[in-house]
């Protein structure tokens, strides 16, 4: 069954995701501005920068930087789950950008629980890994796994 009414407020406590448990969420407008901004101060390539080059390689416009996506992805899960305990998260694993985004696409996302366990070697925290699927309309574009620590529920 997918959750579908972020922000996932209820959402707190390691103990509030259960394996297999979906997500829906997330509607971010790519901006021509803020994509030329972010590859310009991260990832200067010239698809990024430069319509002509870009064009010249195949696109049909300016392309949105892979890392930029990622970091949206972030974005719109920190908003879909505000109250979550994070501690910290050890890495994100398996980044795939497989079509690309252009200015003024609409993203979302689709996430599952893929892992949940307590942590042995932390008491009162557990780990959960996520599976995101960054899709535009249905269609699939990016996807990667990541990890959160995050606190068990006081009472537990």
């Amino acid at each position: 069954m997918m959750s579908v009414s972020p922000p996932f407020v209820n959402h707190c406590w390691f103990e509030d995701f259960a394996l297999g448990q979906t997500f829906a969420y997330g509607d971010w407008l790519m901006q021509r501005e803020q994509m030329l901004d972010f590859a310009r101060l991260y990832d200067p390539e010239p698809f990024h920068v430069d319509e002509a080059k870009a064009r010249a390689l195949g696109w049909d416009d300016i392309i949105a930087s892979g890392p930029q996506i990622s970091a949206i992805w972030r974005r719109m899960s920190k908003d879909a789950f505000p109250n979550a305990e994070i501690i910290i998260s050890p890495g994100w694993d398996s980044i795939r950008w497989f079509k690309p985004v252009y200015a003024g696409d609409r993203l979302r996302v689709e996430t599952e629980i893929a892992e949940a366990r307590p942590l042995q070697s932390r008491d009162g925290q557990g780990m959960i890994k996520l599976d995101n699927r960054i899709l535009r309309g249905d269609e699939l574009i990016s996807q990667l796994s990541s990890t959160w620590f995050m606190r068990c529920r006081p009472d537990a």
